[in-house]
């Protein structure tokens, strides 16, 4: 199947849907003999065997963080006075240039809410823009890093050598998260928008919460999970619903996500040799994984260690970013003026003008996803 071939494939994940189907031995862990609950999950979360054909369906999935680099922000890429879909345009097809067919990208409650229309037009462009590259969206709705309140309009200019300065968190702690009273004012937003887009066929995966559990509130953040889930069952997408876990840890909230997410993912800046670790725990469960954010130069996280193992592991490959832009993420966490240019970047693949930061790096995915271009 060549990189546009998917997009006229029927969507899979409708209600009802069922194939049997059987992935190398590499990919998941073999299933064990006896009694299984593969067919029963009365949450309404795929079975483990629906989630296995979806994979099957699929290209090895490879992509990038993707933020333009106008928008210092979720609010500056979306909005109705900064939205850009020529550079947009021009940064997707470096993206598909890499070799990448995955964007994930990340919305904010704010814009729907005051912009709703504008907003809906600008996702449309964008995936028109995302189809004409043959790329597929991963949509993330909430996440708690960042800063509060958030405003639409005139956003604030980068901080110098900072990582991401002025990213914004939603819903927010102040106004939500810490409200118990107004987590039902997210279920229009969550139902609208995943009901407009439910059976869009360049919709890959709806990635409910960004790292839930990097809170200091942690008890807020799941009792809002157990309703966003819920939410999200009542509309039953075409795509598959995830969280990301960070670690393999038996916290609530990394058991709220493993136990109710139809693919699992993760998140992990470190070393070829714990992310493996990892990969052989998240295997038990059985389900296709996706990595949905990777790649830190300076702590052994690297391109050419870390993307040939998820080629092995049939893991989805997402790493953070594509340019630095304002959100300027080729410095390190924690940098700052006195330090200077960094020797070595953070994270991102390309500087402003598209040349790549190291080009043995690019020659490496075109290799790795050479294949998924023949298929």
């Amino acid at each position: 199947m060549n990189r546009r071939t998917f997009f006229q494939t029927t969507a899979l994940g409708t209600a009802g849907f069922a194939v049997s189907a059987t992935l190398p031995n590499h990919v998941f862990a073999e299933t064990p003999k006896g009694v299984t609950t593969d067919n029963f999950e009365p949450n309404g979360r795929w079975t483990a065997e629906r989630a296995r054909a979806w994979g099957v369906a699929q290209p090895w999935i490879v992509g990038c963080n993707y933020v333009p680099t106008y928008a210092v922000n979720q609010l500056e890429m979306w909005q109705r006075e900064t939205f850009n879909a020529k550079i947009i345009d021009a940064e997707l097809a470096l993206a598909a240039k890499t070799g990448m067919n995955t964007v994930r990208v990340f919305m904010h409650h704010l814009l729907w809410r005051e912009q709703r229309d504008v907003f809906i037009a600008n996702v449309r462009t964008f995936l028109d823009l995302c189809e004409k590259h043959s790329l597929r969206v991963i949509w993330t709705f909430f996440t708690n890093g960042g800063k509060e309140p958030s405003v639409l309009g005139p956003q604030p200019a980068p901080k110098p050598f900072t990582h991401n300065s002025e990213w914004r968190q939603t819903p927010g702690k102040t106004e939500i998260m810490h409200k118990p009273e107004n987590w039902h004012q997210m279920e229009d937003y969550v139902t609208d928008m995943m009901t407009e887009f439910r059976n869009d066929p360049r919709v890959l995966v709806w990635d409910l919460f960004n790292e839930p559990f990097n809170s200091g509130d942690r008890w807020h953040t799941l009792g809002f999970l157990r309703l966003l889930w819920t939410w999200a069952r009542k509309v039953n997408p075409a795509a598959p619903l995830t969280s990301a876990v960070q670690r393999i840890e038996y916290t609530p909230i990394a058991s709220f996500l493993l136990e109710n997410s139809d693919i699992v993912s993760f998140h992990s800046y470190e070393s070829k040799e714990v992310i493996e670790e990892r990969l052989k725990i998240m295997r038990e469960y059985r389900r296709p994984i996706i990595c949905k954010e990777w790649l830190a130069r300076g702590r052994k996280c690297t391109v050419f260690d870390i993307l040939p193992l998820f080629k092995k592991y049939g893991v989805g490959a997402i790493n953070w970013g594509l340019i630095p832009g304002k959100l300027q993420t080729h410095y390190p966490w924690g940098w700052n003026e006195s330090k200077g240019e960094p020797k070595v970047w953070h994270h991102d693949l390309y500087h402003e003008d598209h040349t790549p930061y190291d080009p043995k790096e690019i020659e490496l995915f075109l290799k790795l996803t050479q294949e998924n271009n023949q298929r």
